[in-house]
């Protein structure tokens, strides 16, 4: 059964739900991802608030920091930027999997696009086919963040090949 919350975060009763925009969010789900971290770590996620103040010249942080930081993020509610009303209430709806895989998709592409206008080569085809991959393997995306991981660095390599293809470079050597 779902348990339905406010974007504050804060969680209501169905009643609710008739009244408030609300996001509806299935035990078994977080049941799941508990599960998840229990069995293996948390490093994954905390590697995220590392890396950032790493990468902005802070000190390095403990894992306890990093939790911390992430529930101060967190407790903020959902941010406008990341509310959808018409769906944020349904099962199955959701495309986050999916847009995480098509990310590396599009900017490969970019880069494709702006090669060809270089070169003058027209590489509609290859990156076609990435995007068709990219879709069809984002559908398919099974439970875990790994496995999304997996197949965006897949997609990646088939738009690098493209890009290769129309630039003449081969394991990043340039054309002499």
């Amino acid at each position: 059964m779902g348990k339905y919350y406010l974007y504050n975060g804060k969680q209501v009763g169905f009643v609710r739900k008739a009244i408030d925009e609300v996001v509806m969010v299935e035990e078994g789900w977080v049941s799941e991802v508990q599960n998840h971290f229990g069995k293996r770590t948390h490093d994954k996620l905390l590697q995220i608030p590392a890396q950032i103040l790493k990468n902005s010249g802070f000190p390095d942080i403990t894992r306890a920091q990093a939790w911390i930081i992430l529930l101060e993020i967190l407790n903020k509610g959902v941010p406008e930027a990341l509310r959808d009303a018409d769906v944020d209430e349904k099962i199955g709806k959701g495309t986050i999997l999916k847009d995480i895989v098509k990310a590396p998709a599009r900017a490969a592409a970019e880069v494709v696009d702006t090669t060809s206008k270089v070169t003058g080569k027209v590489v509609g085809g290859a990156v076609g086919a990435a995007a068709t991959a990219a879709s069809a393997v984002g559908s398919a995306v099974g439970k875990t963040a790994d496995v999304a991981e997996d197949v965006a660095e897949s997609v990646v390599d088939t738009v690098e090949e493209a890009v290769d293809a129309v630039t003449g470079e081969e394991d990043g050597e340039g054309a002499q």
